[in-house]
């Protein structure tokens, strides 16, 4: 059973913060809903980038971007990472 620690809810996006989960966070666009799983971070930081990703995810699902799921996280992934490719 997860444990739900706290709960945002921002426009539409609402982003629940769990103790325990498989991965770091998740989005599920039926319900535009974001989980972030606080276990797995080893600081503020990358929560924080789990946060950025996850709503990400919320704004390619919003502009109905139509791409694979493969290119959505290396995209993410390359927005994330830009200020040190500069």
């Amino acid at each position: 059973m997860k444990q739900m620690v706290s709960c945002m809810q921002t426009s539409q996006l609402i982003t629940d913060f769990a103790i325990h989960g498989e991965d770091f966070g998740v989005y599920y666009s039926e319900t535009k809903r974001a989980i972030i799983y606080l276990i797995n971070h080893e600081s503020l930081d990358e929560i924080l980038k789990t946060i950025n990703h996850e709503t990400l995810h919320y704004i390619f699902d919003l502009f109905d971007l139509v791409i694979d799921e493969e290119q959505e996280h290396k995209l993410i992934f390359k927005m994330q990472w830009a200020k040190e490719y500069l």
